[in-house]
Formats: C-alpha cells, structure tokens, sequence
C-alpha cells in the first residue's frame, strides 16, 4: 500500500489542499458510504479504498464543485463494485436500491442523520427484548435471516414477516422522538 501512495504522492501543495478538505468531510463521507452498506466492516473497507482513491484522483478535482459531492460520486461506485465482487452469503441492495438510497441520502444534512441515528438508537432499546435481539442478529452481527430461524426454530418467511413489523415501529418511534424534541422533517 505505501507503494501505492508513494507512486500517487500530490505536490505540497495539493497535498495541504486534499488534506483540509479531506479532513473537513471525512466523518459525512463515512456516513454517506454507511448508510449504503450498513454493515460496518464493508463501510470502513469501502471507506478506506474511496479515500486512497480520492488521493490518487485529487488532482483532477475541480475545486469550483462541491468536494463532498465529488467524494460521494466515487464512494457509489466504489460501494457498487465492492457488491459486485462481494462473495459472502449475506443480503445485499440491488444496483436501483443503492441509488435509491444514494439520491435520498444526498438531500438530507448530516446533522439530520446524525439526530435520526441517536433516535434509532434510542428507539432500539425500547424493543422488547426477543425484538432487539433479533434487530441485532440480523442488521449487526448480520447473521442471516435462515439461520437465526433454524436456530430459533421459526419458519424463515415468519422472521421476515417480524422484522418488517419491527422495522415500521422503529420509524414510527423515530419520528415520535424527532418530533417530540423539534428536530423532526
């Protein structure tokens, strides 16, 4: 790898440049990439190859466009190809459901995010207990769905069918929390 940054090293001067505005976008940039691929081992690998990619490619950034927009355009085809060549048995957005959330994802402030994340935590800690256990093998530990029913001894359409409920009643207690403190739509 320090081969490859010293083959991409930037003048001084850009490299002063990539790093203020690199620095200034980092933690937005993660959590556009995170919210593409929530699992956070596949964020931070896909994090990481977009931020050297960003370096190598930085003297072709126009500094008149937006560099977070820029940064993002790189880190959806780097989320794309690394579902591509992705080989584990887990579930996976389709192409249209990744741009789907990218496009959504793009129009809302990062401190909107940041306020809906500590409210779905929130609202996580709520769940009845079996609930939350569930929600946590499947979207942390993304353990799949089949094999948390064969271990429950549940019929996997069952799991999904919970699951969706449990999903509409945590965005229900989102926009309830959101609401209730003014930092809702």
């Amino acid at each position: 790898m320090s081969n490859d940054l010293e083959n991409a090293a930037l003048p001084d001067d850009l490299h002063v440049q990539f790093l203020h505005v690199f620095t200034q976008h980092r933690n937005q940039l993660y959590s556009y990439i995170y919210s593409l691929l929530p699992n956070r081992d596949d964020a931070e690998d896909v994090f990481q190859r977009t931020s050297l990619i960003l370096w190598k490619k930085f003297p072709e950034y126009d500094a008149t466009c937006s560099f977070f927009s820029w940064a993002c355009g790189v880190a959806f085809y780097e989320v794309k190809n690394f579902i591509r060549v992705a080989q584990r048995k887990r579930l996976q957005f389709r192409d249209d459901v990744i741009q789907q959330l990218a496009d959504e994802r793009a129009g809302i402030p990062q401190l909107k995010l940041n306020q809906r994340a500590t409210a779905l935590q929130d609202c996580i800690k709520k769940l009845k207990e079996k609930d939350r256990l569930l929600v946590e093998q499947v979207y942390r530990d993304q353990t799949p769905v089949k094999d948390v029913a064969e271990a429950a001894g549940a019929a996997v359409q069952t799991l999904y069918n919970r699951l969706n409920q449990i999903r509409h009643q945590l965005t229900h207690c989102i926009e309830r929390t959101l609401s209730y403190t003014g930092e809702g739509k």
